[in-house]
């Protein structure tokens, strides 16, 4: 496995399955709402507890010869992550709101307003699958194979930050 040079988001997965030169690892989908003092009259909480903690599973390289049931850290680079939130959320509400806001500038009725708004948020779905590759651009936001989990390795903050002068 190479050396991890840039800070990543990392997950704890299983294999559960081994092929050709990849492993099928599969992740356990959590909320992360319940845990804070509103949970108990919290919306998003009653969403989470409504569809439940459920299981991801996705197929990675395995350049370290995995076997059924090990458990393994996957991660993603912090930046990679970033910038595909951006591209998949704010990108097409921007472009929701400034076709809404040109439909507005022309004096269009409610309707045509809406369904400008509604072209600019198809505009920037699509525009948002040009940028990050579509299909063929899939491949670079896979997590990759970090290390076994429990073993040392992957990031320390010595590697990320220098020391703090006093």
């Amino acid at each position: 496995m190479e050396r991890i040079t840039e800070p990543m988001i990392e997950e704890i997965a299983s294999v559960v399955a081994v092929d050709d030169g990849g492993v099928w690892v599969e992740t356990r989908r959590r909320s992360a709402c319940g845990h804070c003092d509103s949970a108990s009259v919290c919306g998003v909480s009653a969403l989470a507890k409504l569809f439940g903690e459920g299981r991801n599973r996705l197929r990675i390289a395995d350049p370290a010869g995995l076997r059924l049931g090990d458990r393994v850290v996957i991660g993603i680079p912090d930046g990679t992550l970033v910038r595909a939130s951006l591209i998949a959320y704010l990108l097409p509400v921007i472009a929701l709101v400034a076709a809404a806001a040109i439909g507005t500038a022309l004096h269009l009725a409610e309707g045509a307003v809406a369904l400008f708004g509604l072209a600019g948020l198809g505009s920037g779905l699509w525009l948002g699958g040009r940028i990050t590759g579509g299909v063929a651009g899939r491949e670079r936001y896979r997590p990759t194979l970090i290390r076994r989990a429990g073993e040392p390795g992957g990031i320390r903050l010595a590697d990320i930050h220098s020391p703090i002068e006093t």
